[in-house]
This record gives C-alpha cells, sequence and structure tokens, in this order.
C-alpha cells in the first residue's frame, strides 16, 4: 500500500479536515443559540468523552488494517456493515458540500470587481438596511445571494426560477479541482495539504485581526462568550454539542480511517491525536470570533442586536457576512480574502471524504488499485455520479433538496448512532483490553484508562439517552417558514436507513453464513 510521502503531510490532512465547513458557519450559530460561552462546558466535555476517544479509534483501525474504511472493518467482521453505512453517509454528505462549494466560486469570482459588490446593490438600492431592519418585506427582485445564488422561494418575481446555468458551471469546476486534487490518490494530495490546510488558518486570522479592529467587534465577541449557564438545563443543548463534536473531527465519516491507513504501523498516531484534538476545538472557536467581530460592526452600524442578523446554515455565510464586507473601506480586498479561504476550506471538507470514497471502492475491487489510469477513471466515474446527484439542487426548489439531503442524509443523530455501533465495537467486540494491547504494539504507549470506560460504557449510555429523547421531542424538517410535509419526511427517514441498514443487514448475514455456533 502506498504510503504519506511524508509524515507531516498526514498531521496537515488531518488538520486542514478540522477546518471544516460545519465548523465555519455551523459552531457560531450553535454557541450563540445555546447559551454562549456556557455552551463551551457541554462542548468541551463532548471532545473529552466523544471527539478525542473516538478520533484515537477511527485512526487506530485505518493503520492497524492498512485498508481503507470498509476492509479496515474485515477486524470485526460482524460490524462490516458500519463501515459500508460510514461510505452511503460520506457520498450523501459530498452532494450538498459540493453545492456550497460551488457557492464558494461564484461569490469568490464576483469579489473580483471595481465596482460596488453584487450583493449589496438592487438596481441602484443599498440592500443593508433593508434586509436587517425587516427581512420580511425584502422586495423579490433583488440580491445576488438570496435568488441568484441559494434560488430562495420567489413567488411574485419569476425572474430567477428554472434551471440555474451559472450555478452549474461553477459546480463543474468545483468538481474538476476535487478531481485534480485526488486524480493520484495522496502522491497529489499528500502534496495540497501544504496549501489547503495552512492558508485558511493564515487568512482566518488575519480577518480576525481585522475584525477586533472594527466598532461593535467586541460587542459582539461579548455576544459570542457571555454564559448564560440557564441554558445547561436544556438536554437539547447538550444534544447540539455532542453533534456538533462529531462533525468537527469527522467521527463516523470514511476520511480519517483511509488518511490513517496510508502511515506506516508504527507512526505515533496517539501522541498527534492528543495534540490534534484539542487545536479542532481551538479551531471552531477562532472561526466564532472571526464571525461575530463582523457579526458586531453589522449590528453596531445598523443600530441592532445581534440576534437580529444572526442566520444559521448557508444564510450566514452567503448572506450575512458579505454583507458586512460591503461596510468596510476596500470590501472587494476582505471579500475575496474571505471566499479564498472558503474555497480552500471546502477543498479540504471535500477532497478528504472524496480521496476516502474512491479509496475504498479500490479496495473492494483490488485489480483497480493503483495510480494510473484506473485510479484516474475510478476518480472520473465516482465525481460523475455524485455530479449527477448534485445537479438536483440546482432547480427553483434546489435550497429545499440541499437542506432534504444534508438533514438527512449526515444528520447528527445518524452520527450519533454510528457513535454508538463503533464505541461498542471497540468497547465490546474487538475488547477494549486487546484493542490497548494494539494500540500499544503500534505506538508503544498504553490506552489511558479514561478512554477505556468511555468505549466501554459512556459513549453507548450517552448516545443511547440522547437517541431516545431525540424521538420523543422529534419535529418535521423545516426552512424558514416552510415545514416539510409529511411525505417528505417519511422519505427523508428512509435516505437515513440506507445508511443505518447495513449494519444490521450485514450483522444478520455474517451470523447466517459464519461457520460455527452462535456464540462463537
Amino acid at each position: 500500500r502506498v504510503t504519506w510521502g511524508k509524515p507531516i503531510e498526514f498531521i496537515f490532512s488531518l488538520l486542514g479536515y478540522m477546518v471544516g465547513l460545519g465548523n465555519l458557519w455551523r459552531f457560531s450559530y450553535l454557541c450563540f443559540k445555546n447559551g454562549g460561552g456556557a455552551f463551551l462546558v457541554p462542548y468541551l466535555l463532548s471532545v473529552a468523552v466523544f471527539g478525542l476517544p473516538m478520533y484515537i479509534f477511527e485512526i487506530a483501525i485505518g493503520q492497524f488494517t492498512q485498508q481503507g474504511k470498509l476492509n479496515a472493518w474485515d477486524r470485526i467482521p460482524i460490524m462490516k456493515g458500519y463501515g459500508y453505512a460510514c461510505i452511503v453517509m460520506t457520498m450523501m454528505s459530498i452532494v450538498p458540500y459540493m453545492l456550497v462549494m460551488a457557492w464558494g466560486v461564484i461569490y469568490l469570482y464576483h469579489s473580483f470587481t471595481s465596482n460596488d459588490l453584487p450583493w449589496t446593490v438592487c438596481g441602484k438600492i443599498t440592500l443593508i438596511v433593508k434586509i436587517f431592519k425587516n427581512p420580511l418585506t425584502m422586495t423579490t427582485n433583488c440580491s445576488l445571494p438570496r435568488y441568484y445564488v441559494l434560488r430562495l422561494p420567489n413567488e411574485q418575481d419569476s425572474i430567477y426560477g428554472g434551471f440555474n446555468w451559472p450555478m452549474l458551471i461553477c459546480l463543474v469546476l468545483s468538481y474538476l479541482s476535487i478531481v485534480a486534487i485526488t486524480i493520484k490518490g495522496i502522491k497529489s494530495s499528500g502534496k495540497v495539504v501544504y496549501i489547503s490546510a495552512t492558508l485558511p488558518y493564515l487568512m482566518i486570522i488575519v480577518l480576525l485581526i481585522r475584525g477586533l479592529t472594527l466598532d461593535g467587534a467586541l460587542n459582539g465577541i461579548s455576544k459570542l462568550l457571555i454564559p448564560k449557564f440557564e441554558e445547561l438545563a436544556n438536554t437539547q443543548v447538550w444534544i447540539e454539542a455532542a453533534s456538533q463534536v462529531l462533525y468537527t473531527y469527522a467521527i463516523g465519516f470514511a476520511s480519517l480511517t483511509t488518511f490513517s491507513s496510508y502511515n506506516n504501523f508504527n507512526n505515533n498516531f496517539y501522541r498527534q491525536a492528543l495534540i490534534l484534538v484539542p487545536v479542532g476545538a481551538f479551531t471552531s472557536l477562532l472561526m466564532g470570533l472571526m464571525t461575530f467581530s463582523y457579526l458586531g460592526h453589522m449590528a453596531s452600524v445598523l443600530g441592532v442586536n445581534v440576534d437580529k442578523i444572526l442566520k444559521s446554515g448557508p444564510g450566514l455565510i452567503f448572506q450575512v457576512i458579505p454583507l458586512g464586507f460591503s461596510l468596510l473601506p476596500l470590501p472587494q480586498l476582505w471579500s475575496v480574502l474571505f471566499f479564498g479561504m472558503f474555497y480552500f476550506v471546502a477543498v479540504d471538507s471535500v477532497f478528504s471524504d472524496f480521496d476516502a470514497l474512491v479509496t475504498s471502492i479500490l479496495d473492494i475491487f483490488p485489480r483497480f488499485k493503483g495510480t494510473g489510469r484506473r485510479r484516474v477513471l475510478a476518480n472520473f466515474a465516482v465525481a460523475f455520479v455524485l455530479f449527477v446527484a448534485s445537479c438536483t439542487q440546482l432547480t427553483s426548489s434546489g435550497i429545499y433538496i440541499f437542506e432534504f439531503i444534508f438533514y438527512y442524509g449526515a444528520s447528527g443523530i445518524i452520527l450519533l448512532l454510528l457513535a454508538l455501533c463503533e464505541s461498542l465495537s471497540v468497547g465490546w467486540l474487538w475488547d477494549v483490553n486487546q484493542f490497548a494491547i494494539d494500540l500499544e504494539k503500534m505506538t508503544g504507549d498504553k490506552l489511558s484508562l479514561w478512554f477505556k470506560l468511555c468505549y466501554r460504557y459512556f459513549i453507548p449510555a450517552i448516545t443511547s439517552s440522547i437517541f431516545l429523547f431525540y424521538c420523543a421531542k422529534w419535529t418535521p424538517l423545516k426552512v424558514g417558514d416552510f415545514v416539510y410535509p409529511v411525505w417528505a419526511n417519511l422519505l427523508g427517514w428512509i435516505l437515513s436507513l440506507c445508511s443505518l441498514l447495513w449494519i444490521p443487514g450485514v450483522f444478520i448475514y455474517v451470523l447466517y453464513k459464519g461457520r460455527g455456533s452462535m456464540k462463537q
């Protein structure tokens, strides 16, 4: 099996993957919504209980078996369905993420202009005050982000209806860039990470320093960090903290196991994880500080509270933050910096999953392995299938399809259930004591008692409790004021089961086909 050109390439790959799209728009909103600084309490506890132990295991199984996500689970044959579930979920996550990357591309393109940034004008009328003083009365023939890019509903004016051809071009460019990066496997992507992993951090620091110099920035940051400890009594806060940690560290996705399979058997990933996991938590906080420094400035200029302009999901990045840059001197410069950073963040998020997906498929068909023509054909074939699926989001109702796939295809509750299955696998089926022996063979370090307790007891108990609470409090998917109909939510659960049913399905198959007694 090919290995990383240098060990640092593995570190940079993991580091870049932590600067994910979910961190960029999700952590800030969740922190503000769920008690400000108080949210850091369940978040950091989740890092200790979920994040670090499972991060270590995801890397360990890949390095130990020298296989991608699918074949690595031959180590625990009865749970190999977990590997299939992760691969299917990874495919579903790439479909909406590639559209987000394409959104970033079109914004970056429009940032290179000597005129007003196109998302700040409606004809010749400035939009900013109109949008944030009374968002519901915004006229419907305005704004690059609202209709030209996001394709938000527009009942009064159908000028932006139909298929989004400009975005199709950006989607093609996005897929081609990912294919080019991964076309030779880690021989090519291992070189790209030197730039894609470090440049976003540099740009985040530059944007944060600029943000801190703006009027109202400290007020925005205080809104983010001032704790509201009474929110900790809300169970939903703890659920969202646990889910965000799983997103941050890509637990349940294919990337960590695949990347570690390219390591030498004796690479000390244990110590690397003990450093990288705190860096990931710090990165989330750094992105939150950057975001809220600009939100605070916008709120100061507009004379409104920060909560009036804060949006969740793509709206934060593609409607709010771009308008914030328009309030600064040289707005084109800051917009180029931000969306340049966004592009590299998207590259890190997507190419890792894409490369892991192709590698796992090639592991199933060994005769197609290699870095020659067959690898190239495999990359293009997988990219084409995912591209066709992404095109469904370019219609006039594309934003609803986007949210649907993202919520049901790779949502927090699926990650929690996968975390439950993974912890049971390492804690009881691999057996945590045997896992400790295998880890010591690879790294020379002994597995902490804390991690053993997490694998066997804490993670299974917490994830099971969260799932039961989720089922009791479940509500239909909602985007803005639109509530998805019953049939759409039923279809969504079927989409989720496309991943999850692999686990019991393979479990039963192995029991049926395996030799020996049930206990054996």
